[in-house]
């Protein structure tokens, strides 16, 4: 444990405050409700966002706000427990988050996504609401390190992403193992058409379990081997961002 993190949800006004004079840095976890197969909950994004957050801010520096639980799930529209935000919506919640945090004087903020769609609309916040508009400086993108966990799975991935297969449920293993339903888990790689992404056509319109890969190799040593990995690549990717804007973060308390 450092001075260099804190968790906003459960810290009080005085608190915050304080970290903030000497630490003017903020991690905001973004995720998703929806749909993760039969063996995963509805909260599975956010999960996953909230701990490697965490895990990043204390191998770097940062104030861990509160998740945002609900993004941009387009993709699940009309399956049952789906909850999606439109893009220009998020949009501006986004580039309204960015300008509370700066009102009290965050320099910068890392917003992580644990849901694979939300950087898309991050990255237009960033660049037509946020930037040479505002000085705070926003970094974006899912955790780091799932090049090197696709590397290491046991499974074969699905096309070109990843949802309630072995790396996901390994993740939710090692984070809220009471929540997974292993015996429910079971392999599905529906088929892929052509037009696939360059189209209407989403994994929503392809899902048959809601499983895209192999959740049954999953296991929680996985998990907390790839929460290391995840938090370790994501700590590096933000302090090299602050260096690149001129800020430093304090040196961290033994």
């Amino acid at each position: 444990m450092t001075n260099s993190c804190l968790l906003a949800a459960t810290a009080t006004r005085p608190e915050v405050e304080a970290f903030v004079a000497d630490c003017p840095f903020a991690i905001l976890p973004v995720g998703s409700t929806e749909q993760h197969g039969p063996h995963l909950p509805l909260d599975t994004d956010n999960r996953i966002a909230e701990r490697i957050a965490w895990e990043t801010a204390r191998r770097s520096a940062g104030l861990v706000l509160p998740t945002l639980p609900i993004g941009y799930a387009w993709v699940w529209t009309g399956v049952p427990g789906t909850l999606t935000l439109r893009f220009d919506t998020y949009r501006a919640m986004i580039r309204d988050i960015a300008e509370s945090l700066e009102s009290w004087d965050i320099k910068a903020v890392f917003v992580m996504s644990g849901h694979g769609a939300n950087p898309q609309v991050i990255k237009h916040a960033i660049r037509e609401e946020i930037h040479g508009r505002s000085n705070i400086k926003v970094l974006n993108g899912l955790y780091s390190g799932i090049d090197a966990m696709l590397a290491e799975a046991d499974s074969e991935q699905w096309h070109n992403d990843i949802h309630a297969e072995e790396i996901e449920t390994s993740l939710m293993l090692a984070i809220a193992p009471d929540l997974v339903h292993m015996d429910r888990a079971a392999p599905d790689y529906p088929d892929v058409p052509a037009d696939y992404g360059k189209s209407e056509l989403s994994m929503g319109h392809m899902m048959r379990s809601g499983v895209f890969g192999d959740p049954t190799v999953a296991t929680a040593e996985k998990g907390h081997r790839w929460i290391a990995l995840a938090a370790e690549r994501s700590a590096e990717l933000w302090l090299s961002f602050l260096t690149r804007h001129g800020l430093r973060p304090p040196d961290p308390i033994e």
